[in-house]
This record gives structure tokens, C-alpha cells and sequence, in this order.
């Protein structure tokens, strides 16, 4: 099931025991390891490996101190707990229990994970964002919107015309909570020209970039992000003694508010039906534009909590609704520690299956199966477009700046990433075959 709450973080493994590499083979499972369990054990607990993170920009490095501000200035009342490390402790045991009820059965457990396990994450997923920004802005472009206020005899100067070729950038997060939201704000901000001051912003003929984003999650969530998504759009508390020039330059990360929308729904997306999904991707409208579909830490948890065939069913529903040109995010732990249990009877028993070589399968090949008898299912509805692999990364390293400040210390972490872009499928199109995708 998509959990934010099951997202636990990726430490920095011992430098003398990196963790073993998948590889995925052609219509041939993995080997069963009954080492597994022993293996996320150990990558929870291990120190952090002692490398050195890349050498950042001023202007990055002041990026992701902003959106560490957020977490510490949101969560302040709880970092500053004197028991704080005690509840910290009783959520870690919980999750390793996987007693979720225990774990985030009340509000304060829920601060204490999203403040202790989602700043790393947070700027982790900023940093992938803004490497597909080239990807994104893709889905940003209404032609339609232009062509139509030209129909209709419209004056378009140059600035007409590029708040009108522009529309809001939409996301579906499954599995997204505290980690998601901040990423995507700092997306918009970024995009809005952090660098400049006010005077230049306002002068600036881009329209700045709006947001609207939808976040599933079994996990009680809501308040979390409400209070996130506040911090985010409201200019932070200075002190009584801050100099007139630090209260001017003092604004919102995402300004003004109505620039970021959010809105969480606590839901299965394993229990979602063909309709239900339809409308988180699409909303409300008839004709909604692309979208981006991220699942970030969710799809590996999705398989192992949910099973092969209901991820499958899910996948498979995904791709039915998407819009021509959406894009599908998928940020997960890399090789051996991304793996699916497949048969009965212990770990040592199972066949493991790679994410990444299941989710192509899904993904990446076509059903046997007619159009209209697809339709007919709610588990197998009718595709109407095809995927594309755009990037895929097996494993790449987030290291945190040591430049950067936080209550605590936040590890490394290390992910693979895949983008798909959703095409229109075509009778002639050469991927329309049954050939076994492996990626």
C-alpha cells in the first residue's frame, strides 16, 4: 500500500560493504536471497558512509537551506521537545514492527517523521524535479489556449502571449506527503526567480509558474501538509532585531499563495477504482492537459505490500487514464533493496523479482488482450496511450552539502529513477508487439 509513513530513509551504506547490485535478466527471476530483511536492517542503521558531497553554487546551496527553513521553522515546537528523541525512538521501533497504528496514531508522531525523515527527501526530489525541468515545461505549453483568443479576435502582445502559452503545472503524487509538497514549492519557486528582488519580479513579463498539487496516501497526512503548505506560502517570522534590509528581502518561498495549491486525499491507490484514479489525474475538467505521475519511495512498497497482481492492476488503470504527454516519475531504493517476493512459504522460498524489471513489463509491453474486451474490465480498462522510456538510472547518490545546517544530521541517500512520457499509441507504432520488456 503507498504509505509516506513506509518510506523509510536510505542511509549512507558502510563504504566496505556498498549493497549488491540487481541485475535485472530477461524472462529469468532473480535468485531468492533469505538475506533480505537483515540487509534493510543494516541500511537503516549504518552510519553514514564517509564520502563527500559535490561542490554546490551559492545560489543551490541557498535553495536547499530554504527549504531545510521550512522543515525546522514548521516543526520548531516539536524539535524543541526535551523528549524528542524519545518519541523518535518509539515511532522507529513501530515502523520496524510495522505497526503503523502505533506509529502515527497521533499528530505528534506524525511531526516527528516528517521533521526527523523528510528534509533529505524533500531536497532529494527537488533536485530530480529541476533535472527534468526541459521534461516538465512541456506540460506547461496551452497552444490550444492561444489559438483560441486568436480566434476570437483577442489583442495578443508578447506578454499576452506567454501568460497564454502557459498553464499550471499539475502533479499526482501516490504515496506523497511532507518530502513531495516541499520539492514541488521549491520547483514553482525557482521558477519564479528567487534571485530577483521585488522590484525585477514585478517588472518581469513571465507569468510565474502555478502549481496544483494532489497527494493519495493511506497515511493521515492532511494536517502535516496543511501546515507545511502554509510555511511555504507565508513569509517566515524574522526577529525583533532583524535590519530593515533583512524585513524587505523578506517574502514567502512560493509568493503569492495562490500560486501553489494542494490538496490530500488518505487513500489506498491499490483500492482505487478505474474512476476514481481517472479523477485524480484529470480533476474535474473534460480535457485536462498532461499531467506529472510521481511515485517516489511508494512503487517497491506497493509490490511488497500490496502484490504483483494488484500493482499490476493499478499500473495498468494508471495507463488508461493518463493524457497524451504526461510523464510518470519513479524514485525508488536501488538493486537488491528493490525487490518483489513472488510464491509461498518463507523469504528463502520466494522468487524476488526487481521493481524495475516489473514495472517495465507493465509499463513497456502490450497486453494480448483486445481493446474492447479491456474495457470491459475496471482492472484492465483500455489503454489509450503507450509509455516511452525518457531517462533511467539505476542507482544515483544525493549527498547532503556540508555547508548546510539542521537540528540534527541528515544522511545521504541513494535512489534509482526512471521518467516515462505517455504517447499516443499508433496502429504502426513498432512497440506495439509482445515482446518482454527489461529495461
Amino acid at each position: 500500500m503507498a504509505r509516506e509513513h513506509n518510506k523509510l530513509p536510505d542511509r549512507a551504506p558502510a563504504a566496505k560493504k556498498p549493497p549488491p547490485k540487481s541485475k535485472p535478466q530477461k524472462n529469468k527471476p532473480k535468485k531468492p536471497s533469505n538475506k533480505e530483511s537483515k540487509r534493510e536492517e543494516d541500511e537503516l542503521s549504518a552510519s553514514e558512509a564517509p564520502v563527500k558531497a559535490s561542490k554546490l553554487s551559492p545560489a543551490e546551496l541557498k535553495r536547499q537551506q530554504a527549504l531545510l527553513n521550512i522543515f525546522s521553522d514548521t516543526f520548531a515546537d516539536v524539535l524543541g521537545l526535551d523528549n524528542f528523541t524519545s518519541v523518535l525512538q518509539e515511532v522507529k521501533s513501530a515502523l520496524y514492527n510495522r505497526d503503523f497504528e502505533k506509529a502515527f496514531g497521533n499528530e505528534q508522531y506524525l511531526e516527528v517523521y516528517a521533521a526527523r525523515w523528510s528534509p533529505t527527501r524533500a531536497l532529494c526530489y527537488a533536485k530530480v524535479l529541476e533535472g527534468i525541468r526541459e521534461q516538465l515545461e512541456d506540460l506547461v505549453v496551452d497552444g490550444d489556449r492561444l489559438r483560441r483568443l486568436r480566434a476570437n479576435g483577442d489583442d495578443i502582445d508578447a506578454t499576452a502571449a506567454k501568460e497564454a502559452n502557459r498553464q499550471p503545472l499539475r502533479m499526482l503524487s501516490i504515496g506523497g506527503g511532507a518530502a513531495e509538497l516541499v520539492a514541488f514549492a521549491s520547483l514553482l519557486r525557482h521558477d519564479g526567480g528567487d534571485s530577483k528582488d521585488d522590484s525585477e519580479a514585478s517588472d518581469s513579463s513571465e507569468k510565474p509558474l502555478q502549481g496544483d498539487i494532489r497527494l493519495v496516501d493511506t497515511g493521515p497526512w492532511g494536517s502535516v501538509v496543511s501546515k507545511l503548505q502554509e510555511s511555504l506560502t507565508t513569509p517566515p517570522r524574522l526577529s525583533i532585531h532583524a535590519s530593515p534590509a533583512a524585513h524587505k528581502a523578506n517574502r514567502a518561498l512560493v509568493a503569492p499563495a495562490e500560486r501553489l495549491s494542494c490538496n490530500f486525499a488518505q487513500q489506498d491507490a491499490l483500492d482505487m477504482t478505474a474512476e476514481q484514479l481517472t479523477e485524480a489525474v484529470l480533476g474535474k475538467e473534460e480535457k485536462a492537459g498532461p499531467v506529472l505521475v510521481t511515485l517516489l519511495f511508494t512503487l517497491n512498497e506497493l509490490y511488497t505490500g500490496g502484490g504483483i497482481a494488484r500493482t499490476t492492476a493499478f499500473l495498468r488503470k494508471l495507463t488508461a487514464c493518463m493524457p497524451e504527454g504526461s510523464l510518470l516519475l519513479v524514485v525508488d531504493s536501488p538493486g537488491s533493496y528493490s525487490e518483489a517476493a513472488v510464491g509461498k512459504g518463507d523469504d528463502a522460498q520466494k522468487k524476488k523479482y526487481p521493481m524495475q524489471w516489473l514495472m517495465d513489463h507493465t509499463l513497456l509491453t502490450v497486453d494480448k488482450k483486445q481493446p474492447q474486451q479491456q474495457a470491459s474490465s475496471d482492472s484492465t480498462p483500455a489503454r489509450r496511450c503507450r509509455w516511452e522510456k525518457l531517462e533511467s538510472h539505476d542507482s544515483i547518490w544525493f549527498r547532503m552539502a556540508p555547508e548546510l545546517r539542521y537540528p540534527f544530521q541528515l544522511e545521504n541517500m541513494r535512489y534509482q529513477m526512471h521518467l516515462y512520457k505517455a504517447v499516443a499509441i499508433t496502429t504502426t507504432s513498432p512497440e506495439e508487439n509482445d515482446t518482454t520488456a527489461t529495461g
